[in-house]
This record gives C-alpha cells, sequence and structure tokens, in this order.
C-alpha cells in the first residue's frame, strides 16, 4: 500500500539512482563511446557511397538517354528523306496534288520553316497523307537546331551535316522531278521559269533512276556512321561508369561489413555492462510500475499510446444511485456498490472484457483492448446481457431494487496511461463519446446501442428499433434496444 500511494516517489528515486548508475557506467566504458562515434562515421560512410552510386546510375541512365535521342534525330532525318521520297514518287506517278504539298512541307518541318506536328517522330505522313483531319501543332525546331541542343561531338555533328546536305542536293533531284511533271524546266539559274509539255518520263526517270538510288544512299551513308559512333561513345561512357560503380560497391560492401562488425562489438561490450545493472533495478523498477508497462519503459517507450480501430465500449449506470445514499446510508451504499461491481468483474474474464474504470455508479468496460479481438461486439452484448441478469439475482438475493441503465458503441479509441501521482488506464474517441452519450439517454434495464454496433450484431441479436433521438455532439442518431440473443433453429434432417 505504501508503494502504490508514492508510486511518484519511488519513480524519482528509481530515475535518480539509474542515472548515478549510468554515469558510472559511462566513465568505466568510455571505449564504447569511440565505437559509436566510428559506427556514426561509418554509417555516414555509407550513406555517401550509397549517394555516390545513385549520381553514377543516374549518369547511366542520362547515357542511354542520350544515345536514344541520338537515334531519334538520326531517324527522323532518314525518316523525313523517305517520306519525301514517298511523296514525289506518288506525285509523279499521280499528278495529285497533296503529295507535291506533303513534300514541299516535310521540307519545311526539317528546315523549321514550318511548325512540326505533335509527336511527328512517331508514324505520322502515312496516315496524315490519307486522313482529312487536322494533325495538332507544336513549335518551330529544325533538325539543325535539335541536333546543336544534343551537343554532339564535332565529329557526329559533322557526320550528320554531311547527310542534310547530300538530302539537299536529293531534293534538287525531287524538285526537277515535280516540276517535270508539271511542265516546268530550269532556265539555267536555278529556277523553273521556262514552260513546256510536261515530260512524265523524265520526272519518274530522275526518281527511279540509277543516279538517285546512288544519291539515296549517299544520305544513309553518314547517317549509318553516325548511329556507330553514337554506339562507340556510350559504350565507352557505360564502361567507365560500370568501373566505377563496381568500385563503389565493393567501398560501400566494406564499409557496410566493417559497420556490422563495430555495431556487434559495441552491442555486445554493452550488453554485457548493463547485464549486471539490469539485474540490479529489475525488482525495483517490477515494485514501482505493473509488470506490462514497466516492461515497454524498459523498452525506451516514455508516452503509452495505442490506436485501436474496431472496439466494442460499455457505460453502465445505477439509476437514482445518488438518492439511494440517503436511505441506505453511505456504510451500506459502498457495500452494495462494491458486491454489483464485483459480480460485473466476475465477468470480464468468460467474456474476454477489459474493465477500464468506475466512477461513482458509472461501470466503463471495453471489448477489444488492449487485445485485439474480431468477435469483440458480440463479447460485449453477452457481457451487457449477463450484467443485467446478475443484477436481477442480485436484487432478489437482497431483497433491492436496482436498476441499471447500459450503453453501448462500436468504433476507434485511443488506449492509453496518464497522470503522474496515480497512474490510469483510460480511454478516449469517438467510440467512447457515443457510448456514453448511449447510457445517458437510454431507459433503466435497457441495453441503448447505436446503429453501427446494431449492424455488427444483427445475426445474433434480437432488437427493438426506437425514435431517432438527438445525441449531443453527434445529432440525430437512429438507435437500438438490445433484447436478447436469438435461439439457434436446429437443422432438420
Amino acid at each position: 500500500m505504501f508503494i502504490c500511494s508514492n508510486r511518484n516517489f519511488f519513480i524519482y528515486k528509481y530515475y535518480k539512482w539509474v542515472g548515478a548508475k549510468l554515469k558510472c557506467f559511462k566513465k568505466k566504458n568510455s571505449f564504447l563511446i569511440f565505437f559509436f562515434c566510428l559506427l556514426v562515421f561509418l554509417i555516414l560512410f555509407r550513406m555517401a557511397s550509397l549517394g555516390y552510386l545513385r549520381r553514377l546510375e543516374a549518369q547511366q541512365i542520362a547515357a542511354y538517354k542520350r544515345r536514344f535521342e541520338s537515334y531519334l534525330l538520326a531517324d527522323e532525318l532518314r525518316q523525313s528523306s523517305d517520306d519525301m521520297t514517298s511523296m514525289v514518287r506518288q506525285y509523279v506517278m499521280t499528278g495529285e496534288k497533296k503529295y507535291k504539298d506533303a513534300f514541299f512541307q516535310i521540307h519545311k518541318i526539317r528546315d523549321g520553316e514550318a511548325k512540326r506536328p505533335i509527336n511527328y517522330e512517331q508514324v505520322f505522313w502515312d496516315l496524315a497523307i490519307v486522313s482529312d483531319k487536322e494533325f495538332p501543332l507544336g513549335n518551330r525546331r529544325s533538325l539543325k537546331d535539335a541536333m546543336i541542343e544534343q551537343k554532339f561531338t564535332i565529329q557526329e555533328f559533322n557526320l550528320l551535316l554531311d547527310a542534310i546536305d547530300e538530302d539537299d542536293a536529293l531534293t534538287d533531284m525531287e524538285t526537277a522531278a515535280i516540276n517535270a511533271r508539271d511542265g516546268l524546266f530550269d532556265d539555267g539559274s536555278g529556277k523553273y521559269n521556262i514552260k513546256r509539255e510536261p515530260d512524265q518520263n523524265l520526272a519518274q526517270s530522275l526518281v527511279f533512276g540509277p543516279e538517285y538510288m546512288l544519291a539515296k544512299a549517299r544520305i544513309m551513308a553518314p547517317i549509318q556512321e553516325f548511329l556507330m559512333m553514337v554506339d562507340q561513345r556510350t559504350e565507352i561512357e557505360t564502361e567507365l561508369l560500370n568501373k566505377k560503380t563496381n568500385i563503389a560497391m565493393i567501398v560501400s560492401f566494406i564499409i557496410a561489413v566493417l559497420s556490422a562488425t563495430v555495431l556487434v562489438i559495441a552491442i555486445v561490450k554493452t550488453l554485457v555492462s548493463l547485464t549486471r545493472l539490469n539485474a540490479e533495478n529489475e525488482k525495483l523498477l517490477l515494485n514501482v510500475l505493473p509488470v506490462p508497462i514497466a516492461q515497454r519503459l524498459k523498452e525506451g517507450e516514455e508516452i503509452i499510446a495505442d490506436r485501436y480501430p474496431q472496439v466494442s465500449v460499455l457505460f453502465a449506470d445505477i439509476v437514482n444511485f445518488t438518492s439511494m445514499t440517503h436511505s441506505l446510508g453511505p456504510t451500506n451504499i459502498v457495500k452494495v456498490l462494491n458486491e454489483v461491481f464485483a459480480l460485473f468483474d466476475s465477468l470480464t474474464e468468460q467474456y474476454k472484457i477489459e474493465k477500464i474504470k468506475t466512477i461513482g455508479d458509472n461501470y466503463m468496460a471495453v471489448a477489444g483492448v488492449p487485445v485485439p479481438d474480431t468477435n469483440h461486439a458480440i463479447n460485449l452484448a453477452n457481457f451487457a446481457l449477463a450484467i443485467r441478469e446478475k443484477l436481477g439475482e442480485f436484487n432478489s438475493e437482497h431483497h433491492l431494487d436496482l436498476q441499471i441503465r447500459i450503453g453501448m458503441s462500436y468504433g476507434t479509441v485511443i488506449a492509453g496511461v496518464i497522470g503522474q501521482k496515480k497512474f490510469v488506464y483510460d480511454l478516449w474517441g469517438d467510440g467512447v463519446n457515443i457510448a456514453s452519450r448511449m447510457e445517458s439517454t437510454g431507459e433503466p434495464g435497457k441495453i441503448h446501442v447505436s446503429e453501427k454496433l446494431k449492424m455488427l450484431l444483427d445475426e445474433e441479436f434480437e432488437f427493438e428499433e426506437i425514435e431517432a433521438k438527438e445525441i449531443k455532439g453527434v445529432g440525430s442518431m437512429k438507435t437500438f434496444f438490445l433484447i436478447k440473443k436469438k435461439e439457434k433453429k436446429l437443422e432438420q434432417y
């Protein structure tokens, strides 16, 4: 009794004693400080090596991204040349204006004179030439500008420029073929001002002849060389990055091993030194605090608070108990109350109920705390029916007419330990508040439950629906009276 009533004093003495022990422990084991400092250094070095590995990984990704974007540019040059070839040949053979317009539009897009369609690097002209719909356009950007943005090497850049120059020469042949198909011919100055009869044979020979195919090959040769150079450049970059990565991984592994070794040594030495300390203070600690709380405090937990998402809460109140104190007297009323609550307590273990506290003539209990239980609602409902029955038996035995008002609810609660001089395990949350409201707005001899809790109990219990009640702090709520447990029907064979 002395320890319980002076628990705060013993806690103060305990922590003061532990502090003195720890101070002595530090002096005698200063080498541990060195171990922990070394461990912190190794961990920081390990983190730095991991950061370096991440940076190398990002550089590898960037190298492959540059390779991909280089391929896109080379492919766009090749594809635009192929598209122009396709359009000029189609025009020479059919004379349809849409092919000529598409030919010149491709050239303008490549040179940045016209806006690029969005997603132009994907399949475009094969679909656009047969479709009447308009495609969304982006900004103007010449192929040369895109090449400059990629920051190619001088050799790579020159190869693509050679391909563009060869493509321009091919474009001159294609332009001559278009004009021959239209009956326009070169006046010697590069301008097609001479009008004659259209010469389709000449146009066809210009875009289908061997000279055209040689000119086409002269475009593709530097593109092929460019792609090989890009692959070589990427291979060199990734090989260098792989070497750096391997070295960084080896260093990181060595640091990890060293960190683990230092940590194990420090832990072992600390445990050996603390074993004696724990043996000396174990008895004192258990005398000051309950075992579960003491265990959690030893594990470093300063604030004991837990959240339980699914629990059922009960409040039970003796009706008109205050007025009974005048007729029974203080001694008898305390005796009666103690016997009634003792009866309730005797049922808690049977129904897996945790008694939280009593406040005057009010009894609070919960199911699903501190050990979560999927049958919390059923257990609490059975407990409520049982304590109501026990109170009836108590009345018959003592010739009393005590009545109880019970309120129950279901919801989320926070459970924890509060207090400094006297520790109390208590609950907070909507589940607690609504259960309290159910009790205060209920009727004597009835078990008043919330709609949520009723839904959990529908299969096993009978209920009486009552008129919606105005619940303080909540508003209008649909509530029910728990009547009894349903009788199980025997299966017929």
